[in-house]
């Protein structure tokens, strides 16, 4: 039913929290690829044996980034829908078995849902909780990810024919995900499910223990959005009034035609 593909770089111990929360799933019918561009710790054996061969665990070389460990989970998966779980976030023990009860005879092309935002400090081992709140993200549309991506990519749901031809940028710093997603509604829409049992696991990056990838990258995030504007174009006037209006907001006055 479910292949999750796990990118995972230099972070053995929360890659051991992710994992931990595969093992408690209720629902079996699935497999993990874990995907190392590193190769600086040893496999989690211990959790891998747990997972009792419903695993593949890759080290590749190449260019680090979740990018092309994406790619290359997606090249091997064989089951009818694709997951990406980044390395440091968490399932609940329902999450899978929900999942599907939602998913039942539809088959629904691209799949989101709702999921709760853990911050912690990761000066600790393990992690201390700081908060847990509750996330809903039912108001998305189609059109409205091409303004802007609320979707975190762990909450998201794909049909494997849907994105068996497509390729996760491996050049781009931020924001490869959303540029794979927008390549994904060019053909499908989106449906929202009701359940929130993906926990994101946020820190403030205030050391190098609680840096996360994405807020590593911040002085890109403009110029990033704005290639993902020329590269897709909006479907109607208002997306494209809507993107002109949130550039506007942050100082930046374009011609309509750009968007």
């Amino acid at each position: 039913m479910f292949t999750i593909i796990i990118p995972t770089h230099n972070r053995p111990a929360l890659l051991q929290r992710t994992l931990r929360s595969l093992i408690a799933q209720t629902y079996r019918n699935f497999t993990v690829i874990i995907v190392d561009d590193s190769a600086a710790y040893v496999p989690p054996y211990e959790e891998l044996l747990l997972l009792k061969g419903q695993y593949v665990y890759i080290i590749r070389s190449g260019n680090e980034g979740p990018a092309e460990s994406r790619n290359m989970g997606v090249s091997i998966a064989r089951s009818k829908y694709v997951l990406f779980l980044d390395d440091d976030d968490t399932y609940a023990p329902n999450h899978l078995e929900v999942l599907a009860r939602c998913i039942g005879d539809h088959s629904p092309a691209l799949l989101f849902h709702d999921f709760q935002v853990c911050n912690e400090t990761r000066t600790t081992s393990p992690p201390t909780q700081l908060s847990l709140e509750p996330i809903s993200i039912s108001g998305v549309t189609r059109d409205s990810v091409y303004i802007r991506n609320r979707i975190p990519n762990s909450c998201l749901v794909y049909r494997r024919d849907v994105i068996a031809h497509l390729q996760h940028e491996s050049d781009m710093a931020i924001y490869e995900d959303w540029d794979f997603l927008l390549k994904c509604l060019q053909d499908h829409d989106l449906t929202y499910a009701p359940l929130d049992s993906v926990i994101i696991h946020k820190s403030v990056a205030d050391t190098p223990e609680n840096m996360r990838r994405g807020n590593s990258h911040n002085e890109k995030i403009m110029e990033t959005m704005m290639h993902l504007y020329r590269k897709h174009k909006a479907p109607n006037m208002d997306t494209r009034l809507a993107r002109q209006a949130l550039i506007a907001s942050a100082g930046t006055t374009l011609a309509l035609e750009f968007f």
